[in-house]
């Protein structure tokens, strides 16, 4: 992508997500809980996971596959656990593995919206972009899930990737409903009215940017160009002089200082 990242809940955060609670209390012949009994396999099986993934941050690709499955024979049910496998497969380029473990993740019994996020995400990066569309809309679908904003997002940034531009901003649009400040969103808007030579709405959706984050060399030379389409030579020149003063040092002064010669 080039102005943003398709976004997934992050991996190393998975252990902190806790499994719904279990009310049925039957016995067997141990005397312990049945809930009890699968509450600590689930502890057990997110031990595993955490370790495995720690073995995978340090390059030990063996061991982190031998902890996560270690996970899965404890805790099959567990969304997260899933998710780990998936995250791992993708780390080792195995792409049909990982999408088999997503599937897995998203008919898990404690799946959420972050395992339809998370495979949206992974269709969406094999150029997969209608099932990945699905996978984003279920999430935001699924009760309680709080990152309706970024699945938006990453609906856009994917429609975009489709080059389907139309869609991509109103995906956009539907992100900053929900959060209004979301700056990646309104940049992501601001390039694509320029690709379609929508200059002023450009220039409105970069002054909408403007008034809520701070300029920096990337936006301000963003205004120079969509500057130069409109013909606004002021506006061009007000752009350029900020750019000079603020950030003299960066590859975008430096662009714009060869542009003048």
């Amino acid at each position: 992508m080039r102005h943003g990242i398709l976004k997934a809940s992050l991996v190393s955060s998975l252990v902190l997500i806790t499994a719904g609670c279990v009310t049925e209390r039957t016995y067997q012949g141990t005397g312990i809980p049945v809930a009890e009994q699968e509450i600590n396999k689930e502890a057990a099986a997110r031990d595993r996971m955490q370790l495995g993934l720690t073995y995978l941050q340090r390059g030990n690709s063996d061991q982190a596959k031998y902890n996560l499955e270690q996970a899965m024979e404890y805790a099959p049910h567990l969304e997260e656990v899933h998710l780990s496998m998936a995250y791992y497969y993708q780390k080792v380029d195995d792409v049909k593995r990982a999408e088999k473990a997503y599937e897995r993740a998203i008919h898990s019994r404690t799946a959420t919206g972050d395992a339809y996020n998370n495979f949206g995400v992974f269709l969406c990066e094999q150029k997969d972009y209608k099932r990945s569309e699905k996978m984003f809309l279920a999430a935001i679908e699924q009760p309680k899930y709080t990152r309706v904003a970024s699945s938006y997002e990453n609906l856009g940034l994917c429609s975009e990737e489709a080059k389907e531009y139309e869609k991509a901003i109103k995906y956009y649009e539907m992100a900053l409903n929900y959060a209004p400040r979301r700056t990646t969103s309104i940049i992501a808007i601001t390039k694509i009215k320029l690709k379609l030579h929508q200059y002023k709405d450009a220039n409105e959706w970069l002054s909408r940017y403007h008034k809520i984050a701070f300029q920096s060399p990337e936006s301000l030379l963003l205004g120079i160009d969509i500057a130069k389409k409109m013909n606004d030579r002021a506006l061009e020149k007000q752009y350029g002089l900020t750019l000079l003063a603020k950030f003299p040092k960066s590859s975008q002064a430096k662009q714009y200082k060869a542009s003048m010669h």
